[in-house]
């Protein structure tokens, strides 16, 4: 799962790293569980499956299946936005970062090595430790994409433009060529294809989702 960067840029996100992977196991354990439920239907029906009414029952459990799967994945999402909205530690990370990212000072200079154990340079790993992880999770299919991008769109994307250069520095000085790299593709993803809706629309549209979850 840690495509981006060496096992010590992970220490100070291996909180959140947790609790999203534990998101993903039960995420597996629920697929597991809808892949015995169909292998005992078939193992029990099928010799008769050319009866109707077998037929219809067998269409009915793939869709009770598919939709366990879907609410699993809106309840991690879910689970993953009020902890990220509530954990003290990552609140004062993003209000950190919110700070360097609006001052005048740019960002990739706290990319320098003599950085490395700066309260900047802390806040800035913190924030992109999450986008990582939680880009990690989207490509999985741990949580749902289209929940999140309503909620975190703009902060992803603004958030990307403005440690590009921060990254870049990161894996050059680190020798870490894949630093950051699905939260870097799901970044530009997300920019190439424009969110039609406005942000409070939005922001109903996610918490109508959840609420279904």
């Amino acid at each position: 799962m840690h495509r981006s960067l060496s096992s010590e840029w992970y220490n100070a996100g291996h909180k959140e790293e947790t609790e999203i992977c534990a998101s993903k196991v039960s995420a597996i354990n629920a697929e597991k569980s809808m892949f015995s439920s169909i292998y005992s239907f078939w193992n029990t029906y099928g010799p008769d499956i050319q009866s109707g009414a077998v037929v219809l029952s067998a269409i009915a459990a793939f869709l009770i299946i598919g939709a366990h799967r879907r609410n699993t994945t809106r309840r991690n999402t879910l689970d993953l936005i009020l902890h990220q909205q509530s954990d003290r530690e990552l609140i004062e990370a993003r209000e950190k970062f919110n700070e360097l990212k609006s001052g005048s000072t740019k960002l990739v200079t706290y990319a320098s090595l003599d950085e490395r154990a700066s309260k900047n340079f802390e806040a800035i790993r913190t924030v992109l430790n999450i986008h990582e992880l939680t880009s990690v999770s989207i490509c999985e299919g741990v949580i749902d994409e289209r929940v999140y991008r309503s909620w975190f769109n703009t902060a992803m994307i603004s958030d990307f433009e403005a440690t590009e250069a921060f990254i870049k520095e990161i894996r050059r000085n680190r020798d870490a060529p894949k630093a950051f790299c699905e939260f870097e593709a799901m970044a530009r993803r997300w920019k190439d294809s424009p969110y039609e809706d406005g942000f409070w629309t939005r922001k109903r549209k996610a918490i109508r989702y959840l609420k279904s979850a």
